[in-house]
């Protein structure tokens, strides 16, 4: 998804392409917010992506057909070799060799993950494997110094930048291997080196964060119009939420075999499991797992019948919902209540919240008496 197609580089897709479709470019031009939107176009068994300054090795393609037989996998991931200083070259050395590219994945809503952070995409989901079958990755041996330098400070300020295990930002050091690489590069496998060439010495298009600047917003260059830059978001997994979606109930399932278990009575820091049921009223899906950071929790205030405007003395552990819980649908969730280190009268509540955004202000809440034992 470039920036800036134009009729004529849209027409060498004729013959290769199902489909083509204009998508309108976000101001942060993270490629990676789109994934979900493009994967939720897919129809097929599996689905492979490389990108525009991607090149496949011989030996992935040869292998693509015997992968797509298993039923025991759902991941591949490849190594990836970074060209540099030529196209004939790859560097091979930390951190470039071994890097990895999640290359193919099985079409399954219910195990495909995508994140939207730079760099990040689709997750691994197990059962996968790892495959010596490389990619090949042009950018560094295509593309100036001074222009990669550009793309590096531009990556720097958005929102969640990964680093190496030194502490360094990854872009800057994957992107400008003049600064870091020490050893002489590898060779390119000679089946590979026509295809390298020819992809490096093609009229490509624009890159997206070089050519940002000239992007022309909503330009119609496919048919079908352009598809919205707020639609695309919609199938991003940590997009902002609207007041819309704070809403659900919760009841706490309060069914105890013995006295000794009932809920209005908790020893001195006991955990003990409970179960939940929350009730989607809101507009958005809780997504399994806290991929999209909702969960469910406790917190502990002082005194029975506690007003809960008031700073609370405890939060509890995070339980995150063990499948997506959809607009509408009822969930049983369990949930681990660790009691306050000191015997009293607390009010335990029990609520949804949106991690790092906020709580959801909708829970239950239940009079509890710690008790030394």
């Amino acid at each position: 998804m470039s920036p800036s197609f134009n009729n004529v580089e849209l027409s060498c897709l004729k013959g290769l392409a199902d489909r083509v479709i204009s998508v309108e470019m976000g101001e942060d031009f993270l490629q990676e917010r789109y994934r979900a939107w493009l994967y939720a176009q897919c129809d097929g068994d599996w689905i492979l992506t490389t990108d525009s300054d991607e090149v496949p090795s011989a030996s992935l393609l040869r292998s693509l057909p015997e992968l797509a037989k298993a039923r025991d996998v759902v991941t591949y991931i490849t190594t990836v070799r970074w060209s540099y200083p030529d196209i004939d070259h790859w560097l091979d050395e930390y951190p470039w060799s071994p890097s990895w590219k999640l290359v193919m994945v099985r079409n399954d809503p219910a195990t495909l993950y995508i994140k939207g952070g730079v760099h990040e995409g689709v997750s691994p989901t197990e059962p996968y494997r790892f495959l010596d079958l490389p990619i090949y990755h042009l950018d560094t041996a295509i593309t100036s110094l001074e222009s990669r330098r550009d793309k590096v400070s531009f990556y720097d300020t958005l929102p969640g930048v990964q680093l190496n295990e030194d502490g360094n930002a990854v872009s800057a050091v994957y992107y400008l291997p003049e600064l870091h690489a020490r050893y002489a590069p590898h060779p390119a496998a000679p089946e590979d080196i026509a295809a390298l060439h020819t992809v490096a010495d093609a009229a490509t298009p624009m890159d997206r964060v070089l050519d940002r600047k000239a992007y022309i917003p909503h330009e119609e260059t496919a048919p079908g119009g352009v598809v919205p830059y707020g639609e695309v978001l919609t199938y991003w997994l940590e997009h902002p939420f609207a007041e819309a979606a704070y809403r659900a109930s919760i009841d706490i399932r309060r069914r105890a075999r013995t006295p000794r278990r009932e809920l209005n009575r908790f020893y001195v820091s006991e955990v003990r499991p409970i179960m939940v049921s929350v009730r989607n009223e809101g507009d958005e899906v809780f997504l399994r797992g806290g991929r999209n950071n909702v969960g469910l929790s406790s917190k502990w205030f002082a005194g029975s019948n506690a007003d809960v405007a008031v700073a609370c003395l405890k939060e509890g552990p995070r339980a995150y919902f063990t499948a997506n819980v959809h607009p509408g649908d009822e969930f049983l969730q369990p949930l681990d209540v660790q009691a306050p280190d000191l015997p009293g009268n607390y009010t335990l509540l029990v609520d949804l919240v949106h991690e790092h955004v906020r709580w959801f202000g909708c829970g239950a809440r239940i009079s509890v008496e710690v008790t030394e034992s």
